[in-house]
């Protein structure tokens, strides 16, 4: 669907209205957290990256699966651990039944990610979803592999385990 605005006046009020009508369905599922919901759509918006930082409890899992579901993105959750390689997150060859390799996807391939607790995880992991991040693609065995559009990252720390 096309729609073609007259004037920025017109194209600004029905942006606003399409906020409006983002939070009104985020607000639905969150309660209390109207400050948290303008700065991730805010990030999103300036097709950013985010970073939630709290104690366990505060709904941020919860928040960015609510977001990705209001807008229709393709949600995927990588649960950061300290066993965590590069690989399961961007996915890895393998020798197929044709003895050729194919490359099989990791879960950094959809729209919104949520990478929980990414401060768990060894630096050589946080890098590469940092390359993800940075470049819109992955590079596994010297191909590049790009990733779908939009891509946004939000990733939760817990602030106890620093």
């Amino acid at each position: 669907m096309t729609i073609e605005y007259r004037n920025d006046v017109e194209a600004l009020e029905a942006f606003t209205g399409k906020v409006k009508q983002l939070k009104s369905e985020i607000s639905k599922v969150i309660v209390g957290q109207e400050q948290v919901v303008d700065q991730l759509l805010t990030s999103i918006f300036s097709r950013g990256h985010c970073l939630l930082i709290g104690v366990p409890g505060l709904a941020k899992t919860l928040m960015i699966n609510t977001l990705s579901q209001v807008l229709d993105l393709e949600y995927n959750r990588i649960q950061f651990t300290p066993d965590l390689m590069p690989s399961d997150i961007v996915g890895t060859e393998i020798l197929g039944e044709d003895r050729k390799f194919k490359f099989i996807k990791g879960p950094v391939f959809a729209n919104i990610i949520l990478a929980d607790e990414i401060n768990r995880t060894p630096p050589k992991t946080q890098s590469a979803l940092l390359e993800a991040m940075q470049e819109k693609a992955v590079t596994v065995a010297g191909n590049t592999y790009p990733l779908s559009a939009p891509f946004f990252v939000l990733a939760t720390q817990n602030p106890i385990e620093q």
